[in-house]
């Protein structure tokens, strides 16, 4: 079988063409090239574990030539389900004959493939349900990684329709968990992250891919490496739950941890090896042994001890001792690729080898990526695109930090890095550092109040990566903003501004009743004058009282004028009208189900203005920016000068919420709008 690439033949000058020069590795979903070398020849052999997971493929129902389609259709979705048996027999079927035709080289099984995509990419226009993200997250990986393995083999798949199909997971899969599901237990979200990161990929499209790598290490929701598994012990956000809802979330990480892999991005490695971690805690409380347990809350304020849906207080036997196809992948990583044991995970592997495949799980992992205990790393071409920033302001100081590079076919981390930096988009760019050996850069020659633009380069002994996306960074807040705790909170907020968006963390009890406690980004004004702000996603908490506000004095029982949006979701003029007196609540007005999904789940953004004159003080909300409904007015002295500013509460104990706003307009300063 004859692979497409666009320079050379020979593996490591292809590695060198594509990851020096900024491109993605095709195929390089699950099964990069090396990866279906490997599985032929021993398919070939036939003898074996991957000759024995083939079995399994080939037995499939869904691997059959002669597979009978069962949609396509213009809508599916769960919840209600709306052909939802049918599309998921499809996506199995889709990948597994796309498998079929890399791994024999039979044309019937690519022919097959083919029409199932063709067919499904004309005619399904909408992913729906209450459960959509779901159904885009799991059965979307699926079609995607098909589609990759038929567009870069000679499958004979034309190059119009593998756009077209690209273009079809952009309009279609994508728009239901481009936001993730900040709302939901974390296997929603990482359900979303295996999907529109291999989109990103298929698609070449490297801001959406450095934006799902930045989510896996420091996204919002339970989705998150660190709020997926939410100790260093591998005790896992869903361990209270059941122990299938556990491995589903970290089954599906892992396999956004290979899609990153194959692209030169090791987030396996991320947090001390914190995916494994998560592995090894499941396996071990699965096989019967103990395991250390911590009481948590998760970032919902749904699920865990003290949670408003269920107070779980210990660890779940639930589905204790039963293992989905999920162990192969992470064993194999982890233990024969990088040297690093993993005793508990291989003992559920042996136990279910070799691994077969369900709806939910694509599976199949002793097949595709059961190797030989590998050697000492040996660079065979350069690390990967520097991905997954988080930039973070410290007083004079701006530091970023990424995932780590790697040379995903030696193995072999990246040897040094190089940060570049610009005062404008685009550029021109100028070197500030280089040799770094680690994945972070503290950068202390900022002008505080300016925003600069980063780039980074990953090196080793073949060569330097192309630069990774441009990554923009304000040293400290702009203008006349500043950022305060109010009350005693227990975790301190932090605010930070990247050019578009303001983005805040908060913990705290209320906004309400004679004190408050909350994180607050404000500017002081005089006189007469409005606050504007769009509050958007994400915003993790269920709980979170966003909006804009003016007050007297920072301390946390002063009076002070707010438009807020409340659980589960309207908006209400607040005030409080004297110093530590208690606080007066509007009429609530609900947003309306365009902005509100199943009554909890925010869907779009939602504009909120407070205005001004003289001590009168009106409350408004709009859909749109354009259109305003009035909230309610009161009159209130609250002195000549306030601190007007945008709040994040979390309303949950130890446990901050991320809320994000765009569109901010105060007197004298506005946020771009873009």
């Amino acid at each position: 079988m004859k692979f497409l690439v666009s320079s050379g033949v020979s593996l490591g000058f292809v590695v060198l063409g594509s990851l020096a020069q900024g491109r993605f590795i095709h195929p390089g979903l699950l099964h990069a090239r090396s990866d279906l070398e490997r599985i032929r020849t021993a398919v070939a052999a036939k003898k074996g574990p991957i000759y024995g997971g083939f079995k399994i493929l080939e037995e499939s129902p869904y691997a059959r030539a002669d597979y009978r389609m069962r949609g396509p259709f213009p809508e599916w979705g769960r919840a209600p389900n709306i052909r939802k048996g049918e599309t998921e027999s499809d996506a199995l079927a889709v990948y597994q004959n796309a498998l079929m035709w890399a791994i024999t080289g039979k044309k019937a099984h690519a022919e097959r493939s083919i029409h199932i995509l063709n067919s499904w990419a004309g005619s399904l226009k909408k992913v729906s349900g209450i459960d959509g993200v779901l159904a885009s997250g799991l059965q979307g990986f699926m079609f995607v990684n098909a589609a990759e393995l038929l567009r870069h083999t000679d499958s004979g798949w034309p190059e119009s329709e593998a756009k077209r199909c690209g273009q079809w997971f952009l309009d279609v899969w994508d728009p239901t968990i481009e936001h993730y599901a900040y709302f939901a237990n974390g296997n929603w979200e990482t359900a979303a992250l295996q999907t529109r990161m291999a989109i990103a990929v298929y698609c070449n499209e490297r801001q959406m891919f450095e934006e799902t790598v930045r989510y896996a290490v420091a996204g919002a929701g339970n989705g998150s490496i660190p709020h997926m598994i939410v100790y260093p012990s591998g005790q896992c956000q869903e361990t209270t739950r059941a122990q299938h809802y556990v491995q589903l979330g970290i089954g599906l990480l892992g396999c956004a941890a290979e899609v990153a892999w194959n692209q030169g991005v090791d987030l396996y490695g991320w947090g001390d090896n914190r995916i494994l971690r998560g592995y090894e805690y499941t396996a071990r409380y699965g096989l019967g042994e103990e395991v250390p347990f911590r009481h948590y809350l998760d970032r919902t304020g749904k699920y865990g001890r003290g949670g408003r849906y269920h107070d779980y207080i210990e660890i779940s036997p639930i589905s204790r001792g039963s293992f989905g196809p999920i162990f192969e992948r992470i064993l194999n990583h982890y233990s024969n690729r990088r040297g690093v044991p993993a005793p508990y995970s291989a003992r559920v592997a042996a136990m279910k080898e070799p691994e077969g495949f369900n709806n939910d799980h694509i599976g199949l992992g002793t097949l595709t990526h059961r190797r030989e205990v590998g050697g000492s790393p040996v660079a065979v071409g350069p690390p990967g695109v520097p991905s997954g920033f988080v930039a973070r302001s410290q007083k004079g100081a701006t530091r970023l930090s990424w995932a780590g590079s790697v040379d995903p076919i030696g193995c072999s981390d990246a040897t040094s890095y190089e940060v570049s930096r610009a005062i404008k988009t685009g550029g021109p760019y100028e070197k500030i550092a280089s040799g770094l050996e680690a994945s972070d850069f503290l950068d202390t020659n900022t002008k505080t109040g300016e925003l600069y633009y980063y780039t980074v380069t990953a090196g080793n002994e073949i060569g330097s990566s192309a630069p990774s996306a441009e990554i923009a960074a304000n040293a400290g807040l702009p203008g006349p903003w500043r950022t305060a705790d109010i009350g005693k909170v227990s975790i301190p907020g932090y605010s930070g501004y990247d050019g578009k968006v303001f983005t805040l963390e908060g913990e705290g009890h209320d906004i309400g009743g004679k004190t408050d406690e909350f994180h607050y980004l404000h500017a002081r004004i005089s006189g007469e004058g409005s606050i504007t702000a769009r509050i958007r996603r994400p915003m993790s908490s269920q709980w979170t009282k966003p909006g804009v506000m003016m007050r007297k004095t920072l301390d946390a029982d002063s009076p002070h004028v707010s438009v807020l949006l409340q659980p589960h979701w309207s908006g209400v003029l607040v005030s409080r009208s004297e110093r530590g007196g208690e606080t007066a609540t509007g009429k609530p007005q609900p947003l309306g189900e365009a902005h509100v999904i199943k009554k909890n789940r925010l869907s779009a953004p939602c504009w909120v203005r407070l205005v001004r004159v003289q001590d009168i003080f009106t409350g408004y909300m709009s859909h749109d920016g354009l259109n305003w409904k009035k909230l309610g007015s009161v009159e209130i002295d609250l002195g000549q000068v306030v601190y007007a500013g945008l709040p994040a509460c979390s309303q949950l104990e130890d446990v901050t919420t991320t809320v994000t706003y765009d569109r901010v307009g105060i007197p004298g300063w506005r946020m771009p709008d873009r």
